[in-house]
Formats: structure tokens, C-alpha cells, sequence
């Protein structure tokens, strides 16, 4: 059977994340390796940090892969550099080294910066998860005895607060400091509500089962020596220690716009407004949920609008976000689905798994290669299914008429130019 006629595109992905590598991988096989691919990483490894809110607990780790091997194995060239700049205009990126790159199509993954969103506070990241190991010390020991965790007021994946809510409630159990108080502080209007709320209530459930206190729809002035007040109104807590998660913005780079929180405003195909050739998916896109599921699939609805304007065939599509998370709890596994655009399917608690592989991060390309070789992953993957809760929820296609609604301020809403 002859090759389809597909144009010898010069394809830029600038990033080594999950982002750039779905892209990478969807390229490869939509474009029948007939597209000339180049990743712009300034990083020698792809570092997959899902399961770092584990780590400190001795239940997960992080997994790491040369990006020379996967760039070499999907017909890729790997320039380890950052992009330092976007001509769109004469379809050309600059690096900081000083290397010059053409392109036909360039596709921006590069990510966010997290800053801290209290100085008075331990910040959790996933590059750093090992910061934790001082507070666990400190329950073990019995010189903590109470824990405030908290979600800053936005720009943030909201989840891992909760895994380490449930994680710490195990371990103190596990040191017999069983007296331990957790709060947690959400603006969110109910535990994760963004995944509909039959998950929202079993987290809800699970967390009072473990004796952790719930602050919903609560907003954190948090000072030092662990006070804490509470807006709306003026409640206040004391505890021992605070952790947050930190504030996710954007990466401005010169050539391309960005919202005022540095992040680049796209369509429903992941184009970025105003440029020809241009894509942005992931964290740095202006989509206001930033979680590596979502990346992965905005990494192919780009993938997929260029090898159809090269010849491929394929159709391209909307962005169709569908919204899976798996919790780490410690406790027996447990699966939902909600359909947040009126699907006609019941909603449903399953002890099934929703997606295959079960990992934390889902893409149609990079999950399942990632499982066939990665004996790391494989092995974080068993270990996860001990003790997690899955959830899924389709958001909602006509975004305009149904938008997010991530905090008690009120739903998100689009621009007039299709900007959130």
C-alpha cells in the first residue's frame, strides 16, 4: 500500500515534558514518520513526577529517561537547549545558546513556573518532595501536633493537597500520633468539585473517615507561627505547621502573547490566537485546569490539526477535555466517572479501573509506551493500585454556555475572542 501524501513538514516541539513528548509520540505515528521532528529541551532527561507527593512516604517515586533514547526512538532530533524567542513571522525560534531554528509548525509545551504562595509556609513541590521529610520527622517525634494544608486562592492542580491530607493521616496513624489534627483549606466549594459531585462527596467521605477537617470555600491569609485566617468571614486556626501548594504562571517568551498571568491564549485547537503555526498545550496554554492528562490531550489535538494540514489522514478536532485524576488515599481503590456536560450515563462508583494503564498520568501515546518500557513505572503503578481513588469527568464541549467553576468566586468564562 503507498505512503498517503503527507508534506515533509519541520516540525519544533519546544519542551521535554508530557506535553512535548504526547506531541512527539502522536507526530511520529499520525505523520507516518514522514515529518522531520526537532524537541527544543534544555533537560537530558524526561523526569515524570506523579507520583512525588508519595515519595516521602516510601509509597512512589520518580521516573526518569534520557530524552536523547525517546527522541531517537520517534525519529527525533534533541537540541538541549530553551527557547529564548518566536519570530512567527518568519517561522523561526532562537535558543538561549544562540541556535537559530526554522520551522513549518512549532508547538509550545514548556511549561509553568510554581512560586510560593506563602512565605509563612512550607511549599510542596513535586521537584522537591523530599522538603516533607522534616515535618514527618517532626509528627514522628511527637513535636507536631497539628497540620494546616492548603490551596492557594488560584493557578494551581488542586489534588496532590489531598493525597498528602490522606497520606499524612496514614502515616500518623503508622508513628501512633494518632492525635494528629489535619485541616485543610480549599476555595475550592467542596473537596476537588471540579470532578462532579459524586466524586466530590466520596472524597468528602473519605476525608472525614480519616479525621481530617475540611475549610471549603475558604480563602488563606496564613502568618507566621502557623495562624491562619479564613476569608469569607474571620475565622481563624492555630496549628503547628502550614503547607501549601504553590502558585502555577506562565513563561512569557518574546514573540508570542500571554495573558497578565504569563500564560499563552489558544483555541479549541490549540492554536495560539493571533500567530500562524503556532500551538501551545499544557501548563503554559491558558486552559484554567493545568493537570499532565490534559496536557497529553491537547498535545494531540495539535498533533492531530498539523498531520491533517500536511496531508495526513486524518481529521483534525476540537479540544474535548476529558478530566481524569487518581487519588493516592492508602485505602482500598475506588473508581468514578461523571460526565459534567450532561452525558446521558449514570455517573458511577466502580472498583473497576476507568482508564488503561491505571497510571497517574493518561495519554494515548506516551501512558501506554511509558508502561512497556519503563519497569519503574510498571512498578509505582502496582504499588498505586493498593490504595487509590480514581475519578473522570468529561468537561462540558460548549464551554461558553457551561464553564468551569474552580472556586467560590464563580464559573470561569470565556472572552469574546474565545479567551477564558
Amino acid at each position: 500500500m503507498p505512503l498517503p501524501n503527507i508534506a515533509p513538514l519541520r516540525i519544533v516541539i519546544a519542551g521535554g515534558g508530557v506535553g512535548a513528548l504526547e506531541a512527539l509520540m502522536a507526530l511520529h505515528d499520525l505523520g507516518e514518520q514522514q515529518l522531520h521532528l526537532t524537541v527544543v529541551a534544555p533537560d537530558d532527561e524526561f523526569v515524570l513526577r506523579a507520583m512525588s507527593v508519595a515519595v516521602p512516604f516510601s509509597a512512589g517515586h520518580v521516573t526518569r529517561i534520557p530524552l536523547d533514547e525517546i527522541c531517537a526512538r520517534f525519529g527525533a532530533r534533541h537540541v538541549r537547549a530553551a527557547v529564548a524567542s518566536v519570530d512567527a513571522g518568519r517561522r523561526m525560534v532562537t535558543c538561549n545558546d544562540g541556535t537559530v531554528l526554522g520551522y513549518d509548525e512549532l508547538i509550545l509545551a514548556t511549561g509553568a513556573e510554581a512560586r510560593p504562595a506563602y512565605r509563612a509556609a512550607l511549599t510542596f513541590c513535586d521537584n522537591d518532595p523530599e522538603r516533607l521529610n522534616g515535618l514527618l520527622r517532626d509528627i514522628e517525634q511527637g513535636y507536631c501536633g497539628s497540620v494546616a494544608l492548603v490551596v492557594p486562592p488560584a493557578g494551581t492542580w488542586a489534588l496532590p493537597v489531598y493525597e498528602l491530607a490522606l497520606l499524612l493521616a496514614r502515616y500518623a496513624r503508622g508513628v501512633s500520633a494518632d492525635d494528629l489534627d489535619i485541616h485543610l483549606v480549599t476555595p475550592e466549594p467542596a473537596p476537588l468539585a471540579v470532578f462532579g459531585a459524586e466524586a466530590s462527596d466520596a472524597v468528602a467521605r473519605l476525608l472525614e473517615e480519616n479525621g481530617i477537617e475540611v475549610h471549603a470555600g475558604s480563602y488563606a491569609a496564613v502568618q507566621r507561627g502557623g495562624r491562619i485566617t479564613l476569608a469569607p468571614g474571620d475565622r481563624r486556626l492555630h496549628v503547628a505547621r502550614v503547607v501549601a501548594l504553590p502558585v502555577i504562571e506562565g513563561r512569557p517568551i518574546p514573540g508570542v502573547p500571554a495573558d497578565d498571568h504569563g500564560f499563552v491564549p489558544v483555541d479549541d485547537h490549540c492554536r495560539v490566537l493571533g500567530l500562524d503555526h503556532v500551538y501551545a498545550v499544557g501548563d503554559n496554554a491558558d486552559f484554567p485546569v493545568k493537570q499532565g492528562g490534559l496536557a497529553t490531550q491537547q498535545a494531540d489535538v495539535a498533533a492531530r490539526d498539523i498531520a491533517a494540514a500536511a496531508g495526513a489522514p486524518v481529521e483534525a478536532e476540537a479540544f474535548r477535555p476529558i478530566l481524569r485524576g487518581m487519588l493516592l488515599t492508602g485505602g482500598e481503590p475506588r473508581f468514578l466517572r461523571h460526565a459534567a456536560d450532561g452525558d446521558a450515563r449514570a455517573p458511577h462508583v466502580s472498583t473497576d479501573r476507568l482508564w488503561w494503564p491505571p497510571a497517574k498520568v493518561v495519554g494515548h501515546y506516551l501512558a501506554p509506551w511509558l508502561a512497556s518500557v519503563a519497569d519503574e513505572l510498571r512498578a509505582g503503578a502496582g504499588a498505586m493500585s493498593d490504595g487509590a481513588l480514581a475519578v473522570e469527568a468529561e468537561i462540558a464541549v460548549d464551554r461558553d454556555a457551561q464553564p468551569l467553576s474552580l472556586s467560590p468566586l464563580g464559573p470561569l468564562a470565556r472572552g469574546s475572542r474565545g479567551r477564558w
